[in-house]
């Protein structure tokens, strides 16, 4: 059985160093910190990376240790940069993602990187992820829940779309921080501006993305939703029930909400056993993906899980082919993975 894990992050080092050595954009700086560099924002935000996050190395070592084959690792979407100039938002775009195809080639198999573009910019985002694909080689397209103020169904980044069904892109779609950035007085402590602000998130931008019409105007689009999907699954009646019931709320759709699931994929990172049953029922198997959101201190690993909740076809499914056949890629031989016997937990 392979073991994909879908949501885990790295951070290139290229970035930090190209940042670091003064040649990253204004309002993003490298301050070092007990021998750790941080990468520190403008408006306050400090975000360490350690060297797991950037270190092949420690990475591998840490796969081995869940018992995790492949690793399809995308940038912390703290880190996106929708917030700068188009212009620099592109440059910094092109740093991460040939940092990303280096990351992959330091361990081939075994590491997959996802793309970044400049989602403020379409038609150059468009532009830098034929690139990312065609040239470097990276596995699919990681976003965040929105571009700043503008929504993803929004019409102007139809050239995105379009470029990702061309090319046959997986799209993972992560909360960005609109929660985080400012968040209601209510979700200010506590970690709840991740707890609960982070699914929410994922929520109004997949729902936006249905009502809107926005995967009517293009049927082949596909998302992988972080979270388990957050809070869609799990509120998906009744947004259906407001789709046929209130006017107005599913103007610009052409089919319920329901008829919709065949677009999104949905990750394991829910941590309830019970939440994710209920997932896969609602779903089905073959739209489940694994993940952990390593190496955050909100990642989950709780792959056995899967095993209680799911058959042996389910899980083998669930585990590692579903992600391995929509994202089409190849795991390392047999004798460079890590033996069933020897899995953690899995």
């Amino acid at each position: 059985m392979t073991v994909v894990d879908v949501h885990t992050h790295m951070i290139p080092p290229s970035l930090v160093e190209t940042i670091a050595g003064g040649d990253g954009p204004d309002g993003i700086g490298v301050e070092e910190q007990g021998g750790i560099p941080q990468l520190v924002y403008a408006d306050g935000r400090r975000y360490p990376v350690r060297p797991i996050f950037g270190d092949v190395a420690a990475k591998l070592e840490q796969m081995d240790g869940d018992g995790i084959d492949v690793s399809v690792v995308s940038l912390p979407s703290t880190h996106l940069p929708y917030w700068l100039d188009p212009k620099e938002t592109a440059r910094l775009c092109r740093v991460i993602n040939d940092g990303m195809s280096a990351l992959s080639a330091a361990a081939p198999g075994r590491i997959y990187g996802m793309a970044s573009v400049p989602m403020n910019e379409p038609r150059a985002a468009a532009e830098e992820l034929r690139r990312a694909r065609r040239e470097l080689g990276l596995a699919g397209l990681a976003i965040g829940t929105s571009v700043e103020e503008i929504g993803l169904d929004a019409e102007e980044l139809d050239p995105i779309w379009r470029t990702a069904v061309e090319l046959g892109t997986p799209i993972f779609l992560h909360p960005y921080r609109s929660m985080t950035k400012e968040p209601p007085a209510e979700l200010a402590d506590f970690h709840l501006s991740n707890v609960i602000g982070n699914p929410l998130e994922t929520f109004v931008a997949a729902s936006r993305l249905i009502l809107a019409g926005a995967l009517d105007r293009h049927p082949e689009l596909t998302f992988q939703l972080a979270h388990g999907g957050g809070s869609l699954p799990y509120q998906l009646g009744r947004l259906d029930h407001a789709y046929h019931a209130v006017a107005g709320a599913g103007a610009a759709a052409a089919k319920r909400p329901l008829a919709y699931l065949d677009h999104f994929l949905f990750d394991t990172v829910i941590f309830e056993p019970r939440a994710l049953e209920y997932l896969i029922s609602l779903v089905g198997a073959e739209r489940v993906v694994f993940g952990t959101d390593r190496p955050f201190e909100m990642a989950d690993l709780s792959g056995t899980a899967i095993a209680k909740t799911a058959s042996r076809c389910d899980a083998e499914r669930i585990l590692g082919a579903n992600a391995l056949e929509a994202l089409g890629i190849e795991p390392a031989v047999a004798s460079e993975r890590v033996p069933d016997r020897q899995r953690s937990g899995l």
